[in-house]
């Protein structure tokens, strides 16, 4: 009978097929810990729909089940609640009714339930028990309230809830618990079973908004955007691009709450839809508050306070695509004009007034303040939507034509990799008045970042005097190389208390990352103290700028070898981003995070962020960083251990190549030699470090000079010692130093001097260069014959190797470093800290087994006590 019941259930819908239960352990905890400490018996658990409930009620009675209880399932539905004792049709024998008339419903249920049972407790599931008729409701409370079952209740929240449900939970021995939405890490879980592979962050961002933490909401936004290809990959990486719509059983649902509303309610949806968040006022003049009241009393709208101001929004984002799908071109067109009208009669103060002013005007299909859109433009590219603003401001050249309407176009066209176009839109002879600065600004971009001209970018700038030229200048020039220059410009903006601060905040940007790149790490730190105190006080006034110090600090860092502070400062700037409200500007600090991970040794890690910014750069590659990244993917694939692609990456590079960005070109040789290293071409490879330290030599920037030495010792065993140790002294850095010890150490095959440099390549978080010497000073003592010291560096080189995600260079040899077992390992690095006992209470083992084991580590590398090894350990 059981069984029969349970095969019934399951047509009234079980968990979603193929998704792991995730992000309900704690509720699920919850549940099983009161039922089974006996404080409840049962549980009602309430959630909007789509949730989880379902799923969480399952896995309930899956454990209880699995514990020996009897289980059974009702699922009541809309269909079923107009026929009496529908629900629970299950638990009343047919057969009985017709044979035995004067049995009462109840008796009959009690009967079932106790034959089900045969003595063991009985856990019934009563799924959506919102809609159970009064029938099945009074049965569920009668056979709870005789503790003939353990109920296990959902309910939808907002619905009205059945009495027997309500006297269970308030007057009985249930137990209610609302479920909440799920959290991100779930989300995120979820997300990565269905798109395999890396997912763009912006994107991850925008599907965690539109589900809002409802399970069945993402899953059908993921099918329905895959099924017509609004999702979908570029360089591996997933991207969402074009409007959602939603979809199967989570449209249904949406559909079912917006039906019979009265005109008034769906015009202020409508407009909540085309508009939203709106504020109270605005929204009151085109439709009333007696109607916003009765949006916000069905659960469709919600009114909340966003800082100093009360903002009206929908109550989930679905019912905007949802709204927005159903609207009409006409429609929409009439509700974006009534917005249009509404907003421009305000004094537009806000920030976003502006932006919100001018795309309705653009969806009215009149743009009557042309000034107006193109604030709105200016705005959306501080938000980072280049294509939005690119319609802008068409949209406002085309209705007030003039020549700050072309700098206007031409600006944010560059912003958006399309120079040549950018360059079609803008005079070739400077405008008059004040409008000639920002054509200075449109055409030195233009000129630059499209062709490598940094003469005549130079002399356009000088067309227009000002604070913005010299910081555009320093900007441009920090992209050349030219990094004395800027750190001197820099100085004197800031020896200027009237500067102009966009300008000065562009300076010290430049200047932060000129002296990385220069190997004065003071100064950088200097450079961006200075910018970070100005943008305490501007941040808001400029978005962009916040972004471009983070990743000037991550360059700077990274120029100078700290890749602990580099990687921090990456990872923390692509958090911050996408939790903001400017998601599309975390393309830069994904392709900077992944250069980070690459020189760290992480080829698979980086691979992911390399990819994920490309893909993010699409028609958006303002300072051409395209070409800097595939390189850097080229440098990924040859560490992997995968020749063909990076060949592959490091000549789309370089076929992006026009002139641009000089700053990066002796990154991009170390990449084509790492790519013919990689294939087997050491030689080769050699010669293009060699030249990548010349070029670096050439254009002034010894940081990355004296790195691309230490590659051709990598690569050639050899390298020009004196120049390194002449570098290494001049800069003092902390990482100049170490290469200059490692080349030292490789040159001359001396084990002590490798393991210092290997000491110094951890510290600043170096692991591939730090398991490569490592690595090289076991060989070195094994061929001085110093056994013991040749173990502890190979098991050294060992542990930083498991770093290193599978990277093979020249230097890593795999056939002569591993010592110590897994279970080796593990016993020593916890017998660094803690006794046998602990050891082997925490493994699991017994004490004589964690001494055996501690014997040969002991003997293998060469120590007597755990001092010694704790001082190993450390100093790994």
């Amino acid at each position: 009978m059981n069984d029969e019941w349970e095969a019934m259930a399951s047509e009234g819908g079980g968990p979603m097929r193929g998704w792991p239960f995730v992000g309900r352990e704690a509720e699920l905890d919850r549940i099983r810990s009161s039922l089974s400490a006996g404080e409840a018996i049962g549980v009602v658990v309430s959630g909007e729909a789509g949730v989880g409930k379902t799923r969480l009620a399952r896995e309930v009675l899956a454990e209880c089940a699995a514990r020996g209880s009897a289980t059974g399932w009702v699922a009541a539905t809309r269909a079923l609640a107009r026929i009496p004792f529908g629900a629970v049709a299950a638990l009343l024998p047919a057969e009985r009714l017709a044979h035995e008339p004067g049995l009462s419903i109840l008796a009959l249920a009690e009967s079932r339930v106790r034959e089900w049972g045969a003595g063991r407790p009985v856990v019934v599931g009563f799924d959506d028990a919102h809609l159970l008729d009064d029938g099945s409701a009074a049965v569920l409370g009668h056979l709870a309230a005789r503790g003939l079952v353990v109920p296990v209740i959902t309910v939808r929240g907002g619905e009205p809830v059945p009495d027997a449900v309500i006297t269970l939970w308030k007057d009985g021995p249930a137990g209610w618990l609302d479920l909440d939405p799920l959290p991100p890490t779930a989300v995120d879980r979820l997300i990565e079973l269905e798109l395999r592979g890396g997912v763009e962050g912006a994107t991850r961002t925008r599907l965690h908004g539109l589900a809002a933490g409802n399970p069945l909401a993402l899953r059908e936004l993921l099918s329905g955007a895959l099924a017509d290809g609004t999702l979908r990959r570029a360089y591996g990486v997933w991207h969402l691009a074009g409007e959602t719509r939603p979809r199967g059983g989570i449209r249904r649902l949406l559909l079912d709450r917006l039906s019979a509303l009265e005109p008034s309610t769906r015009l202020v949806l409508e407009l909540l839809a085309c508009g939203e968040p709106l504020q109270p006022g605005l929204l009151e003049r085109l439709a009333g508050a007696a109607s916003i009241e009765e949006a916000e009393g069905c659960g469709l709208a919600v009114s909340e306070r966003s800082g100093g101001r009360v903002q009206v929004r929908l109550a989930h984002p679905l019912y905007g695509e949802l709204l927005r799908a159903g609207l009409s071109a006409a429609r929409t067109r009439l509700l974006a004009g009534r917005l249009a009208g509404a907003a421009l009669a305000t004094p537009l103060r806000r920030r976003d007034d502006a932006l919100r002013a001018g795309i309705w005007q653009l969806e009215g299909g009149a743009v009557t303040r042309p000034d107006v859109v193109r604030l709105g433009a200016r705005e959306a590219v501080e938000r980072a939507d280049l294509a939005l603003a690119e319609r802008l401001a068409r949209a406002a050249r085309d209705a007030g034509p003039g020549a700050e309407a072309d700098a206007l176009l031409a600006e944010i066209l560059q912003y958006r990799g399309h120079s040549e176009k950018a360059a079609a839109v803008l005079s070739d002879v400077p405008p008059p008045g004040p409008e000639r600065v920002r054509w200075a600004l449109a055409r030195s971009d233009t000129l630059y970042f499209g062709s490598g001209d940094v003469e005549s970018a130079a002399r356009a700038l000088d067309l227009a005097d000002g604070d913005l030229a010299t910081g555009n200048r320093a900007w441009i020039f920090m992209f050349d190389g030219r990094c004395a220059e800027v750190v001197e410009a820099a100085r004197k903006l800031l020896a200027w208390e009237s500067a102009d601060p966009q300008a000065v905040l562009w300076a010290t940007a430049s200047a932060t990352v000129a002296a990385g790149f220069l190997g004065l790490p003071a100064q950088a730190v200097y450079f961006h103290d200075r910018g970070q105190a100005l943008l305490a006080d501007h941040a808001g006034d400029y978005p962009w700028c916040v972004v471009q110090h983070s990743l000037a600090r991550c360059l700077s860092c990274l120029a100078t070898g700290d890749l602990v502070t580099a990687w921090e400062v990456a990872e923390g700037g692509y958090r911050e981003i996408l939790a903001g409200p400017a998601p599309l500007m975390s393309a830069g600090s994904a392709g900077f995070r992944g250069l980070v991970e690459c020189a760290q040794g992480r080829p698979v890690t980086a691979g992911l962020s390399l990819r994920e910014a490309i893909a993010a750069l699409q028609d958006r590659d303002t300072v051409r960083l395209t070409g800097v990244f595939m390189a850097g993917l080229g440098l990924a694939s040859a560490l992997g251990g995968d020749p063909a692609a990076a060949r592959a990456w490091t000549g789309r590079a370089a076929a992006r190549d026009n002139g641009a960005n000089r700053l990066f070109a002796p990154w991009a040789l170390l990449a084509d030699a790492w790519a013919r290293a990689a294939a087997g071409e050491l030689s080769e490879a050699a010669a293009s470090a060699a030249r990548a330290a010349a070029l670096a030599r050439a254009i002034g920037l010894p940081a990355v000079e004296c790195r691309a030495h230490y590659d051709v010792a990598r690569l050639a065993g050899v390298a020009d010692l004196a120049r390194l140790e002449e570098l290494g002294a001049r800069l003092g850095t902390p990482f100049s130093r170490t290469l200059a010890t490692g080349a030292r150490g490789l040159a001359t095959l001396d084990g002590d001097t490798l393991s210092e440099a290997a000491t110094g390549f951890t510290r600043l978080g170096h692991d591939l260069l730090a398991a490569e010497a490592a690595t090289t000073a076991a060989r070195a003592y094994r061929e001085a014959g110093l056994g013991s010291r040749a173990v502890m560096a190979a098991e050294r080189a060992t542990r930083l190797r498991e770093r290193c995600e599978g990277a093979v260079t020249p230097l890593l040899d795999h056939d002569h470093t591993a010592v110590l077992t897994r279970r080796e390992r593990e016993v020593a690095v916890l017998a660094a800290r803690h006794s046998s006992k602990h050891v082997a209470e925490r493994l699991g083992l017994t004490v004589a087994t964690v001494n055996n084991n501690l014997a040969r580590v002991y003997a293998k590398l060469g120590i007597s006590c755990r001092a010694e090894l704790a001082a190993l350990i450390d100093d790994r």
